[in-house]
């Protein structure tokens, strides 16, 4: 285990933007180059040190889960039902899982980040929150400039968006649980809540691969540059 720090996976979600895959199979069970995309992220957590693994996941999936890492030391924090990924948190703080410094990692994100370079980022600041980021992630659809008369000026399809986008990984201090209500989603409402209160919450960049396997033009790319890397026997 690296420092103490517990590394815990949201993996509860309902999947709707996959539907009618996710009707099948549980979303963050839905293979990326031939293994489960959750399969992806606690191994790549393990190989860089961190194996106090918590998975947050629904009741009904709970049999598809533990065949899933039957081979592997992981700890399972179940619930009944979620409406929000606060939920899936705080069922984990309800079952004793949330103590220390914890990393947060949503179950159908998949990024290549330095984990421990993110952890001491978010120590070396003495930060409650570090939330790392990419730059550059295309947009899905085509932008116009339009001009005063309405007439379309120029047109670019897919551009990358020139803002940091936030890729579903954090670190948080414990303190955090204090910002959790029931029913809330850790993006639109706790980060807010930290921000809003003057919070320590830093940004920490990452030039690493992004993809949200949770939307089906991600899957795809994550799908094929994962094959791609298989395929060369580059580390992953």
């Amino acid at each position: 285990m690296e420092n103490n720090i517990r590394f815990i996976v949201l993996a509860g979600g309902k999947g709707e933007r996959l539907f009618p895959f996710s009707s099948v199979i549980p979303k963050c069970l839905i293979p990326v180059a031939g293994k489960p995309c959750v399969r992806w992220i606690v191994e790549d957590a393990i190989q860089q040190g961190f194996d106090d693994i918590v998975l947050c996941i629904n009741k009904k999936d709970e049999p598809n889960f533990k065949h899933e890492f039957r081979d592997l030391d992981v700890t399972f924090s179940v619930n009944c039902e979620t409406t929000g990924t606060v939920d899936e948190l705080l069922c984990a703080t309800g079952n004793g899982l949330v103590v220390n410094t914890f990393i947060l990692r949503y179950g159908d994100d998949l990024t290549e980040i330095s984990l421990k370079n993110m952890v001491s980022f978010h120590k070396e600041k003495n930060a409650l929150a570090t939330l790392p980021f990419t730059m550059g992630l295309k947009l899905p659809v085509g932008i116009l400039k339009i001009g005063n008369d309405g007439a379309v000026e120029e047109f670019i399809e897919k551009p990358p968006l020139e803002k940091p986008s936030w890729i579903g990984v954090a670190v948080f201090d414990p303190k955090v649980l204090n910002y959790l209500k029931p029913g809330e989603d850790i993006a639109a409402h706790v980060i807010p809540r930290l921000l809003n209160a003057k919070e320590k919450v830093y940004s920490f960049e990452t030039p690493n691969h992004w993809y949200d396997v949770g939307n089906l033009e991600h899957w795809r790319k994550a799908d094929e540059y994962f094959s791609q890397k298989i395929k060369q026997n580059q580390p992953i």
